[in-house]
């Protein structure tokens, strides 16, 4: 019998820590980027804006889509000893962040990009707690099944 090179339990791993790449960063974004906007000069702001953007689009993007990808497939293979509804409900955090990244933090970032204003400042402050709190459970959420696929598979 030929053995696995990467298993389920493999992938539930890789996954957790795309989460928890994700989760640090955006944690990252809340409390230490989007605030420090407030003290940008207003003839630099858009420039910094865009370079900024790009720069967390680099690291947040393709982190997005692999977890998104690990997700999906962990629906096809749910280890052995994680309920699937485990996997469902992660899929549904997902599904609740890139929804809340297109609807409220595009729209905030795509307002910035053409200046500094207060209020769309505010609410991309404001809206990225939405991901930030999803993006918290989900490490708990998935950090929980990676416990209960170790206790089911050892040995």
């Amino acid at each position: 019998m030929q053995k696995r090179v990467f298993s389920s339990c493999d992938l539930l791993l890789v996954h957790v820590i795309l989460t928890a790449l994700l989760t640090g960063l955006i944690w990252s974004l809340q409390i230490v980027y989007f605030p420090s906007m407030v003290g940008w000069q207003q003839e630099s702001f858009k420039d910094l804006q865009t370079v900024g953007l790009l720069r967390t689009g680099i690291l947040l993007l393709p982190l997005m889509l692999f977890e998104g990808i690990s997700a999906g497939l962990l629906l096809m293979f749910c280890p052995r000893g994680v309920p699937a509804w485990f996997m469902w409900v992660g899929m549904g955090l997902i599904a609740g962040i890139w929804l809340s990244s297109y609807f409220i933090l595009y729209a905030a970032q795509a307002r910035l990009d053409l200046g500094w204003d207060a209020q769309t400042h505010a609410q991309l402050v404001d809206g990225n707690w939405v991901r930030t709190v999803l993006w918290t459970v989900r490490l708990v959420f998935v950090t929980g099944a990676l416990r209960l696929a170790v206790r089911q598979n050892k040995g």
